[in-house]
């Protein structure tokens, strides 16, 4: 706009400069990116500001010293984003950042210190994960493709939350390394599919049935309840019993014990995910956490324990 208007209020870009401390150049980007608009133009060509570009200017200026994207500066300007709504934004945006930066720390601490041969090793593991948001999502496909077709959705959900632990917001090195072990054998070429119907019995019961065991003995790592303890059991091994058209007896109990040792070599698929998945989450699940992502671990790894007699997974040599 040439010509415009030249109040006495109307200010040029060098008073602007004056009061805030900016540079005229970075004074006249704002105003040719739209956010610090002119009022007009003096007669020999000069930009002019209405009294309010002063605290506009100094909004975008404290801003700025924050840190906070030209972009998310504009969408408050044009009155698109609240105040309230660019802070909780860019909150939410420095948590993930910090949370990436945590994993890197993590990751990099894994490979300092160790062996040429297991660095190189441990390079190859890290490097496949990707991000860690990507390995969650590896892991997730992976047991839906896994589990048996068929199952209810709410099962699945059940299982597949249960089975993928959510990546720590402040990993350890070993977590780290488990959670990269995970992804590895997620994508391997003897990863297993679980028994699907035409080779099983009644599949969704004996999901169910180990769900169901699994929040017993959650609740039995937590309190320490020997009943608890001892309900947990009984519903897993119904759980299997059932499956095979069985009852739970000593001598069934026998041949499950027999079958869980020879499981547990190891080589085993399952020894070895639930043994990185337990490493990931803990052994010992937090009081509420009878459901949630990974939750199924420590519970599995405590009913492996009492049928087989052997030690827990994230124990076992």
């Amino acid at each position: 706009m040439t010509g415009g208007t030249q109040g006495g209020d109307a200010m040029g870009i060098g008073e602007l400069a004056a009061r805030t401390g900016l540079p005229v150049k970075t004074i006249r980007y704002y105003s040719d990116i739209g956010l610090l608009p002119e009022s007009g133009r003096s007669p020999g060509g000069h930009r002019r500001y209405a009294a309010d570009a002063l605290p506009r200017l100094q909004l975008i200026q404290r801003l700025r010293a924050l840190g906070t994207p030209i972009a998310a500066i504009a969408a408050v300007m044009a009155g698109e984003r609240s105040l309230d709504e660019l802070v909780t934004r860019e909150l939410d945006a420095v948590r993930e950042q910090l949370r990436t930066l945590t994993w890197r720390r993590a990751t990099l601490r894994a490979l300092d210190g160790c062996p040429a041969p297991e660095r190189l090793r441990r390079l190859t593991l890290l490097a496949g994960v990707g991000t860690p948001e990507d390995a969650h999502d590896h892991l997730v496909r992976y047991w839906r493709w896994a589990l048996p077709a068929g199952l209810p959705p709410r099962l699945v959900r059940a299982v597949v939350e249960g089975a993928v632990p959510v990546p720590p917001a402040a990993p350890t090195t070993a977590a780290v390394l488990a959670y990269a072990e995970l992804h590895a054998l997620a994508a391997s070429g003897d990863r297993r599919r679980q028994p699907q119907p035409h080779q099983v019995g009644d599949v969704a019961s004996f999901y169910s049935g180990v769900v169901d065991a699994c929040a017993l003995a959650a609740e039995a790592l937590v309190t320490g309840c020997p009943d608890r303890r001892a309900e947990a059991l009984g519903h897993f091994v119904g759980a299997y019993a059932r499956i095979g058209g069985h009852d739970d007896t000593p001598a069934f109990r026998a041949r499950l014990r027999a079958l869980f040792r020879r499981g547990a070599r190891a080589g085993s698929f399952s020894l070895r995910y639930w043994r990185h998945a337990l490493v990931v989450t803990g052994e010992t699940p937090r009081p509420s956490a009878a459901s949630g992502q990974g939750h199924l671990a420590a519970p599995l790894a405590a009913l492996h324990h009492q049928v087989a007699g052997l030690p827990p997974a994230a124990n076992t040599p």
